[in-house]
């Protein structure tokens, strides 16, 4: 009986050991909201949702890491206006996105990283937004919505986004602080348009770690001794060109396309946030503003927050 319990311990022991070395896979949430950064702002780009799975891959030759994703989400738009059911009331569609995408991470010893991700999914009924967002609003007692008859109609979502990702050479770089230049693609059903980005990362009170084991671009998972915690704080500005929109303008095809909304092509993005990793968990916030998207004398830029919570194992 005892060399039954010494066996079972030693099993779990040298379990134990191995997990404070190795970091192979990673499930996490990432939750939008509006109200993350202001009780009265509800509009526009009003509450996302995301699931994610992602895991260690083989890396080849020029890579120094490669990781595999798998993430499911939910995005959810609505006007400023939410108590009308009359469309001239409105200043942007009621819309939602539900996908489903594959990603890969290839992090260059180069100090470079290169984005795919591929997604599959539907804006429209299909996406059940407006069960969800009237949902969260009678259990948080936020009032009725009304409207939601108007929202942009069933259009098949496929999808291809890239992001590049370069460490910038500044003369201010130092140990504690570094940039790095971004630059994304997104050609698709639902959206197409591209953007040029500068990403700063401060820490106030260690190094920096690489971005090929940071947390900024979910690259903590490795097969070596797990590198050291990491605090820090971001700004990421972008200059974004927008070409298409199904959430504002509708189907691609052109069968529920003439709601009377167009798009401002270009806008400026920021965000600015903080990021934590402790031991198995990754932690992070950030306050995201968006300039206006919509061509519209009613409309005007938001702001939301983002929260995101992974395990690592």
């Amino acid at each position: 009986m005892l060399k039954k319990i010494f066996f079972i311990f030693s099993l779990l022991y040298s379990g134990f050991l191995f997990s404070q070395r190795n970091r192979t896979f990673e499930i996490g949430v990432i939750v939008d909201n509006d109200s993350f950064t202001s009780t009265v702002n509800d509009k526009y780009y009003t509450n996302g949702a995301e699931l994610f799975y992602q895991h260690l891959s083989n890396q080849s030759h020029d890579t120094l890491k490669k990781i595999i994703r798998f993430k499911a989400g939910q995005y959810i738009y609505n006007p400023k206006w939410v108590k009308s059911d009359f469309i001239v009331d409105h200043n942007r569609p009621y819309a939602g996105y539900l996908f489903a995408e594959l990603g890969i991470r290839r992090f260059y010893k180069s100090q470079s990283v290169w984005i795919t991700n591929f997604q599959v999914g539907v804006v429209g009924p299909l996406s059940q937004a407006e069960n969800m967002q009237k949902t969260m609003h009678a259990a948080f007692g936020f009032g009725k919505i009304y409207g939601w008859q108007h929202q942009i109609e069933n259009t098949f979502g496929l999808q291809y986004n890239s992001i590049f990702s370069k460490k910038l050479p500044l003369p201010i770089t130092t140990a504690n602080i570094d940039f790095h230049g971004q630059l994304k693609i997104d050609l698709g059903t639902i959206f197409t348009g591209f953007s040029l980005g500068s990403l700063m990362r401060i820490s106030l009170t260690k190094p920096l770690i690489s971005l090929q084991h940071s947390n900024f671009y979910d690259a903590s998972l490795q097969n070596e001794v797990l590198t050291s915690n990491e605090w820090y704080f971001f700004i990421l500005p972008v200059i974004n060109y927008q070409m298409y929109d199904a959430t504002i303008l509708g189907s691609v095809y052109g069968s529920n396309s003439s709601n009377g909304f167009r798009i401002n092509p270009f806008r400026f993005n920021g965000e600015i946030g903080f990021k934590f990793r402790h031991r198995h968990w990754n932690l992070s916030y950030s306050a995201l503003y968006k300039s206006n998207e919509i061509s519209n004398s009613t409309t005007t830029g938001f702001y939301y927050g983002s929260i995101a919570a992974s395990y690592l194992f």
